[in-house]
């Protein structure tokens, strides 16, 4: 094709007729331009189809894990809610008890449930390949602003949730220097002689304050997730209605 054009043109040429020469060179030149655009549109047209395939997959991917952190975040304040219940009915227990020191210590000793529940576990996988990748950058400036703002709410739970561990595990460390609980792995069980001698011989009054130390740590952790996790579960199932539309 190329050797058929340049033929033309040293025909053209020779023959000196330059009026000719330069419609047919205009032509050709226009030919060049509608090809090149030709080319860009079908590679435009595929790029495209790509985004749109890729998309899609991430959209599934995103759902898919959005769904299941929804479900978990739901489960998660239905066991605080259930915990804060329980701690409630302690307090009355105690307050209602004309022995509160000896109410306190059965509590501790054979009702309370000394784990706390405090451990967010997020899927990221999808967010954090959209954003290494830069792919992120394919979603409507809606999604992507929503997508950040859900994984900020959760990292900033995260963080405080991880504080508020620790401010429980160094409580629960001090109390058990001192007293046997029911644990997993604990030599001193309840019900045991060992357990027995321990708990005859220490101060009730002593052992009253530190649990209730414990007890407030506990709640404080559990009434700030109840801020949190609702303001989480609602970005997400917000995004998830987005994403499926």
């Amino acid at each position: 094709m190329i050797k058929f054009f340049r033929k033309i043109r040293y025909d053209l040429m020779g023959k000196n007729k330059t009026g000719k020469y330069l419609k047919y060179a205009i032509g050709e030149i226009i030919l060049v331009v509608i090809g090149i655009l030709i080319a860009l549109s079908i590679n435009n047209w595929n790029e495209n189809r790509k985004n749109s395939v890729l998309i899609k997959s991430y959209k599934n991917n995103l759902i898919e894990n959005l769904s299941i952190d929804s479900l978990k975040i739901n489960e998660t304040i239905s066991k605080i809610e259930d915990e804060l219940n329980q701690i409630y009915k302690f307090e009355q227990r105690v307050s209602n008890s004309s022995n509160p020191y000896d109410t306190i210590l059965k509590i501790a000793r054979y009702d309370y449930k000394f784990n706390i529940e405090v451990h967010y576990d997020f899927i990221g996988d999808t967010y954090q390949v959209l954003n290494s990748t830069g792919d992120i950058g394919l979603f409507e400036n809606v999604i992507i602003e929503d997508l950040n703002a859900l994984y900020n709410l959760q990292e900033r739970a995260l963080f405080s949730s991880g504080q508020s561990f620790e401010t429980y595990r160094n409580g629960l460390t001090l109390y058990a220097q001192k007293y046997p609980f029911s644990f997993g792995t604990n030599l001193i069980q309840n019900g045991t002689v060992a357990a027995d001698k321990v708990w005859n011989d220490i101060s009730i009054s002593n052992h009253a304050t530190q649990f209730n130390a414990l007890i407030i740590a506990k709640g404080d952790s559990y009434r700030l997730a109840l801020k949190q996790l609702p303001l989480i579960l609602d970005k997400t199932n917000e995004l998830l209605i987005k994403l499926r539309e």
